[in-house]
């Protein structure tokens, strides 16, 4: 008896990527309009400019298209696509010289000012002047975060993601996601009570406005400023009094009205994601690997996205006496990635065969060969690692979303040059975490 066929209309996020797997490009279309404007939501309030959020959404969306056929999906899928989202924006913002108070722009290229929707049709004006307060007070809270944090706090508070999604995209236990998220919270309220007692507490507290002195804020809202605040507040009545008229604001961050796109800015995406999803292959997921690859390599979209299927890449220039120096045994375990697959051309191709190294990287499966022993200068970053080994320079490009990197438990990610050894006395281990 065959089964009835899915409304794709109503179907559930698992039910519409099965019958993109299979075949269906309106799943994914549907898939994309249920999502694209709270991922843009969240972005553009971690890069703080309409154009670069507007390409870090339409990015993250044609990896998803790309990569949701490649593989199977497991877990939550609103909780994968903020994690391309949220690991984009973080490596744009690495790159740039965003601050945490960079200004965001209207379309018009205005100060973007946050709102609070009104409560009913008949708001007195005096209330809607209260409100829109409220919501620039909570924005300059928030945003006085790091990247990271206010990424997690936004996830939490304005995407409602679950702990388990929330761990999914940091690639942590719940149990330390709910740690962070408390004192993030607790930071968020702390950033909160001090604008507001600034703009409506000093007339009635001296020693309030002693504190507060002469910083400017919100850029001067350290942390010390706050715990300093915060202490005071336990002890002042006034100040109490003056805190407890408005709600906290971790009800407030939820109901700051979303920042969609303009028109312009969706026509612009929707029409790269279609053209990338019109050159995707018709059909299931049989056979669409080879398809996959003549789609990265023969269009100008898939150009812009080759490696999302090739995880890792190296590349090994010329050999040196490795041979005579001996080489040492070398285990790489990869956990939460995708199989890392290996593109080894000539002599790299050689050079790998020889020294044991596999075509794939398998998740929580120990990979063993060899290296040659001596001294190794490493740098690795999200993007790529490079390591110069005696007489063999290999580089090595990551494309699946590294979280961390180890060499023998020491902590490689982001750490600047960091100068190891090989040695035949011991076995190595390299360990890649994905998100």
């Amino acid at each position: 008896m065959a089964l009835p066929k899915v409304d794709l209309r109503t179907a559930t996020d698992e039910q519409l990527v099965e019958a993109y797997r299979t075949g269906s490009s309106e799943a994914f279309a549907i898939l994309y309009e249920r999502y694209v404007n709270r991922v843009y939501d969240f972005v553009v309030r971690l890069v703080r400019d309409r154009e670069v959020a507007a390409d870090v959404t339409q990015e993250t969306f044609i990896k998803a298209l790309t990569n949701l056929r490649a593989r199977r999906f497991q877990g939550s899928l609103r909780a994968w696509l903020f994690t391309i989202a949220q690991n984009t924006a973080i490596d744009h913002l690495r790159r740039q010289r965003t601050t945490t108070f960079s200004r965001l722009t209207t379309p018009e290229g205005e100060e973007w000012e946050p709102e609070l929707p009104a409560t009913g049709p008949e708001t007195e004006p005096e209330e809607m002047v209260q409100r829109a307060e409220l919501a620039e007070l909570v924005w300059q809270a928030a945003r006085g975060l790091n990247p990271q944090d206010y990424a997690l706090l936004d996830l939490s508070l304005r995407q409602d993601l679950a702990p388990a999604e929330l761990a999914q995209v940091v690639g942590a236990r719940r149990g330390a996601i709910n740690t962070r998220l408390s004192r993030l919270r607790d930071a968020l309220e702390e950033s909160f009570t001090v604008l507001l007692l600034d703009r409506h507490g000093r007339k009635d507290c001296a020693e309030l406005d002693r504190l507060l002195g002469d910083v400017k804020l919100p850029a001067g809202l350290t942390p010390e400023l706050r715990r300093t605040v915060t202490r005071h507040v336990q002890q002042c009545e006034i100040c109490q009094r003056n805190r407890r008229r408005v709600v906290t604001a971790v009800e407030l961050l939820p109901a700051v009205a979303p920042i969609v796109p303009s028109h312009e800015v969706r026509v612009t995406m929707d029409g790269a994601v279609q053209q990338a999803l019109a050159s995707m292959p018709v059909g299931g997921v049989s056979g669409v690997l080879p398809q996959v690859r003549g789609w990265l390599t023969g269009t100008a979209a898939g150009k812009a996205l080759v490696g999302t299927l090739t995880a890792v890449v190296f590349v090994i220039g010329m050999v040196g006496g490795w041979l005579a120096l001996g080489t040492a045994p070398v285990t790489v375990v990869t956990h939460g990635c995708p199989p890392l697959a290996l593109e080894l051309d000539g002599p790299a191709s050689a050079m790998a065969r020889l020294l044991g190294v596999p075509s794939q990287f398998i998740p929580d499966q120990p990979a063993d060969f060899r290296l040659p022993v001596g001294q190794v200068g490493v740098r690795v970053t999200r993007d790529h690692a490079a390591f110069d080994i005696t007489g063999i320079p290999v580089r090595i490009q990551f494309v699946a979303p590294v979280v961390a990197v180890s060499w023998d438990g020491l902590p490689l990610l982001d750490q600047g040059k960091v100068d190891l050894s090989i040695s035949r006395e011991r076995k190595h281990t390299i360990e890649l975490v994905c998100s």
